[in-house]
């Protein structure tokens, strides 16, 4: 067994991470099928992952700045459950009203803002339990935690949603924050980090502001991935045309397209869980990023479904590689006092997102999935290739 397994918190961590996986496995599901179903509009797929992932920008800061603050396990616990009344009050409203665009927006707009807060808060208190030269393996085994949960949530979702409508969809996801919330009852570690200190919230976000001045390397990776972000992830808006027009799929299609992407991202985690490299980190990081532009060319190209399914996953596999190695050395150049504000700056970085997510959907629109999807391909392929060459820092890492 490896050794972090041996770590009952740990384990309890792992097992939260999934079950709220599931849930969140749910959420490109009806978001894609419920905003194209109401609208008819690639546009207003783009504009409701916009909206998803806006609250990165706001929420990401702070859930780093109260991850340093309070006690990283009774805080991501009250988050669970927090989570599970709200997503309950929505599966009421969608039993008695019939899905129209502004509450399936409010939807979207609550599922990101839950998602922006918890983040910085799990994988700091991951880190906690690793420490600085098992990081890369314990954020992976998160990782991993997360794609089983993404995979069984996506077809679990997308079934319920096709056959049962969208409030059925809403119970199973509260239970699942619920049952998250459980698994860390009892969690107990001697290397979990408590508050550092007792200054205000504001005194604490603001040692965002100095540590970008003096970091360097911080702040280029906090650039390089908002830049990933803004071409890389944003393909995701395209999946439910891609699934209606090009594959003739439904809901129950999307999840399926959804569980490759998860298959992809589990089978790297599990890879760099094993593996858990800890030399030569920044040469693994821009091969990743290298074959996802790739893949998002190939996507654009594709149109049968087991190419598509196998393309998902590729893509999936590397976003998931970049994440997970973003987030170890991006916790690793910072002191330990602000591990949680670093990966509220990740959580930022990475709210470049909704710039995309509109960029894409309105390029599906205007010229078609594939000169989309080549376009964003090649932008992925543009920054990676701008940051080696112009940041030395980078490529010193």
């Amino acid at each position: 067994m490896n050794a972090l397994f041996r770590s009952a918190p740990y384990r309890r961590l792992w097992c939260n991470s999934a079950l709220n996986a599931v849930s969140m496995g749910g959420d490109y599901v009806l978001i894609g099928w419920l905003v194209l179903d109401v609208t008819q509009s690639s546009s207003w797929v783009g504009i409701a992952f916009a909206l998803y992932y806006l609250p990165n920008i706001i929420f990401g800061v702070i859930g780093g700045g109260i991850a340093d603050r309070f006690p990283r396990r009774g805080l991501l616990q009250s988050l669970d459950f927090g989570a599970a009344g709200l997503i309950i009050l929505f599966s009421v409203l969608f039993v008695y009203q019939t899905p129209q665009a502004p509450l399936v927006l409010a939807l979207t707009l609550v599922l990101g803002s839950l998602r922006a807060i918890k983040n910085p808060v799990r994988l700091a208190l991951a880190y906690d339990f690793a420490g600085r030269q098992q990081a890369t393996r314990a954020l992976s085994g998160i990782s991993v935690a997360s794609r089983i949960g993404m995979l069984i949530g996506a077809i679990a979702i997308g079934v319920l949603t096709d056959r049962f409508g969208v409030a059925v969809a809403l119970i199973l996801m509260a239970l699942m924050h619920t049952a998250a919330a459980g698994a860390l009852t009892g969690m107990r570690s001697r290397n979990q980090r408590v508050a550092a200190d007792n200054t205000p919230l504001w005194q604490n976000l603001s040692d965002y502001v100095r540590e970008f001045r003096v970091n360097r390397v911080l702040l280029m990776l906090v650039l390089v991935t908002a830049g990933i972000e803004l071409f890389g992830t944003s393909y995701t808006s395209a999946l439910p045309e891609l699934a209606t027009s090009r594959l003739a799929l439904r809901a129950d299609g999307l999840g399926l397209m959804h569980a490759a992407q998860a298959s992809g991202g589990l089978l790297i985690g599990l890879l760099l869980f094993v593996v858990s490299p800890q030399k030569r980190r920044t040469r693994i990081y821009g091969i990743c990023v290298l074959l996802l532009g790739i893949s998002i060319i190939t996507l654009g190209h594709v149109s049968d479904i087991p190419t598509v399914l196998l393309t998902l996953a590729v893509v999936s596999a590397m976003i998931s590689a970049w994440d997970i190695l973003t987030q170890s050395m991006m916790q690793s150049c910072v002191p330990d006092h602000l591990r949680g504000r670093s990966m509220g700056a990740w959580t930022f970085a990475i709210g470049s997102s909704p710039l995309g997510q509109l960029e894409m959907g309105f390029l599906v629109t205007a010229i078609g999935i594939g000169p989309a999807l080549y376009l964003n391909g090649f932008g992925v392929l543009l920054v990676i290739l701008l940051a080696f060459t112009a940041t030395p820092v980078l490529r010193k890492l």
